[in-house]
């Protein structure tokens, strides 16, 4: 395979899963030297509305230098990398975040000179769209139950 051919797949590649990270409400950046990954909490809404946890993680490759994870500026967590047991030779620095208002929102890890940014837009929990979503998943779980399947989604969990 040429050169060509292999950077237009692997852009592609990278184009398609952040496309889906960023309709699952997940949502990953990655540089040379930091990786951020926002996504997960306890609600089918994490991420994505006001007064639902978030969950954030820079993966880093320097483990001597403290990352700072930043929500529009305002510093969440300053910490020295953990070892991330899944991948030697990397760290992590994990924290959580719960929006209380709904808008734009930039999340930044950042590592010395290498920082990497993702922007989530967050709607109101109380509203008919966020409302619509977890009726949609509660009426999902029952007629899955009500099948008689034994592998239905929890209610809460996406």
């Amino acid at each position: 395979m040429t050169s060509k051919k292999a950077a237009l797949y692997a852009a592609a590649g990278a184009t398609l899963t952040a496309a889906v990270q960023a309709a699952t409400g997940m949502a990953t950046a990655a540089t040379e030297s930091v990786i951020l990954n926002v996504g997960g909490g306890p609600d089918v809404l994490a991420c994505q509305a006001t007064a639902q946890q978030c969950g954030v993680r820079a993966w880093v490759f320097d483990l001597s230098t403290p990352v700072t994870i930043s929500v529009n500026g305002k510093v969440l967590v300053t910490s020295a990398p953990s070892t991330d047991a899944t991948t030697p030779g990397r760290g992590t620095v994990e924290t959580t975040w719960t929006p209380q208002t709904a808008g734009l929102y930039t999340i930044t890890g950042q590592q010395g000179s290498a920082s990497q940014s993702i922007s989530l837009q967050i709607i109101d929990n109380n509203s008919p769209a966020a409302v619509f979503k977890h009726l949609s998943v509660f009426l999902g779980h029952m007629a899955c139950s009500g099948s008689g399947a034994h592998d239905c989604p929890v209610i809460g969990v996406e």
